[in-house]
């Protein structure tokens, strides 16, 4: 049997963590992970677990979000105006790293409430 897609559970106050979960969902915490080229980056939390799981092969993810998450939402949403002023202000690695995940969250993304 064939794993066919990743059901995340991302609901919940994030009670255990206040005051930082207060204005932003536990999910979207920042955390340090390595890049392609071993260097250290910032990455949301999420964003460091769908792609573990994309590169595991994954490409169908649903999304288990209580009310007031939007922002899980937004982040999976390319904004590609973004991209662009990054790239004209010179960050082109950090254009890339987020153009590359603009192409994973392509896949297919649902959201349940």
């Amino acid at each position: 049997m064939t794993i066919r897609k990743a059901v995340i559970p991302v609901a919940g106050l994030g009670t255990r963590l206040l005051p930082s979960t207060k204005e932003l969902p536990k999910e979207m915490l920042p955390i340090y992970t390595k890049s392609k080229d071993e260097s250290l980056t910032i990455k949301h939390l999420l964003q460091t677990i769908f792609e573990i799981l994309y590169d595991t092969g994954l490409r169908e993810f649903c999304f288990i979000i209580g009310r007031g998450k939007r922002a899980i939402e937004d982040h999976f949403t390319p904004d590609f105006s973004y991209l662009s002023l990054l790239k004209d202000r010179g960050k082109n690695k950090k254009a890339e790293e987020l153009r590359s995940f603009y192409e994973k969250s392509k896949t297919q993304l649902s959201y349940g409430y």
